[in-house]
């Protein structure tokens, strides 16, 4: 079931400007709950901005084989998603 979810957003997200993925991302992290469904709609918005060929390293790290990626509202700059520093998100 969660495979058919994510791909059917994968396939909604494919027709998303850059502008409203950042915006659903953004919306996304503001929201308390969700538990499994929550982590696939962001994997799924995420994979979608790769596609897109946006840059991700300034919120995706790689360490000792594990990709941890930063749940922090975001910004375009130059092609590349930045965290949006604020009270509530550190940006590490």
């Amino acid at each position: 079931m969660a495979t058919s979810f994510y791909q059917h957003l994968l396939e909604k997200f494919a027709h998303y400007s850059t502008e409203e993925l950042i915006d659903l991302n953004n919306e996304t992290i503001k929201e308390k709950g969700w538990g499994s469904s929550k982590s696939t709609f962001r994997t799924a918005i995420i994979a979608t901005f790769s596609k897109k060929g946006i840059d991700l390293s300034r919120i995706i790290t790689k360490n000792d084989g594990f990709t941890s990626i930063l749940s922090v509202p975001v910004k375009l700059v130059e092609n590349t998603l930045v965290p949006i520093c604020t009270g509530e998100h550190s940006c590490e």
